[in-house]
């Protein structure tokens, strides 16, 4: 696959996820609807660590990773169990937007090799990377429905 086109998708669907920020206060990034384990917040940060975790984790791809986001972020993670104050929407959004280019960097030639750990049969850091695009939206999705969901109380 076309290291190029990849890296122009990974921009494209961060720009989207970036949209999600406009307009977003930080009381409305917290509140959990009913029926639902996570807010907007964890949503937004949680996009950033899985990407980050499955690039190092299963492609062996050397990241570094904000340890303070992987506590409020990580998988089986939720608002519910918080202590302290998670990151503000601004140091996600900053995160969101630096980690573009430094995925780039880290991942540039490399997108063929095979990964150091499958995940979900895919077995070489490009699938890996390509499925993150998929985890986002599922994710960027779920921010907007919080959203309609917060504009119709």
């Amino acid at each position: 696959m076309e290291e190029q086109l990849l890296f122009d998708q990974m921009k494209l669907i961060r720009k989207m996820t970036l949209h999600e920020f406009e307009h977003l206060t930080e009381e409305q990034a917290d509140v959990v609807p009913e029926g639902f384990r996570n807010n907007i917040r964890w949503n937004l940060g949680h996009i950033y660590v899985v990407q980050h975790a499955l690039l190092q984790h299963h492609g062996g791809i050397e990241l570094k990773i904000d340890e303070r986001f992987q506590q409020y972020f990580s998988p089986n993670t939720s608002p519910d169990d918080w202590e302290g104050t998670p990151p503000s929407l601004n140091e996600i959004k900053e995160k969101l937007e630096k980690q573009v280019e430094e995925l780039e960097m880290a991942l540039s030639g490399k997108l063929g090799d095979t990964a150091k750990e499958p995940f979900l049969r895919q077995n070489n850091v490009g699938q890996i990377f390509s499925f993150t695009f998929y985890h986002e939206g599922l994710h960027v999705t779920a921010v907007k429905d919080y959203k309609r969901i917060l504009a119709g109380q």
